[in-house]
């Protein structure tokens, strides 16, 4: 594992500190399941923004957020987003199959 630093505004290192106290962990260790929830999310809601402006398909979309087809169509729907179809799209993704 690497080593990186960041510089944290002070409410939020003693927010992270009260979590961990609350939890029985360590700082870092908090600070990992944040960043790699963040991470997730950000990763999602990027390929989400993609697939809308029509950049990616919706196999690209989900590949690139991280997920299944199938959990991608969840997220979409999870967040009041539909499904684009129309012939062109369709055939894009039975390409991606």
């Amino acid at each position: 594992m690497k080593v990186k630093t960041v510089r944290l505004r002070e409410d939020r290192i003693k927010e992270i500190d009260k979590i961990a106290k609350e939890e029985g962990k360590q700082s870092a260790e908090v600070l990992r399941e944040i960043i790699e929830k963040g991470l997730r999310e950000y990763k999602i809601e990027r390929a989400i923004e993609e697939y809308q402006r029509g950049l990616h398909s919706q196999g690209a979309a989900a590949e690139k957020a991280g997920l299944s087809v199938q959990e991608f169509h969840q997220e979409l729907k999870r967040r009041g987003f539909t499904l684009r179809m129309d012939a062109k799209l369709i055939e894009a993704e039975l390409k991606d199959l």
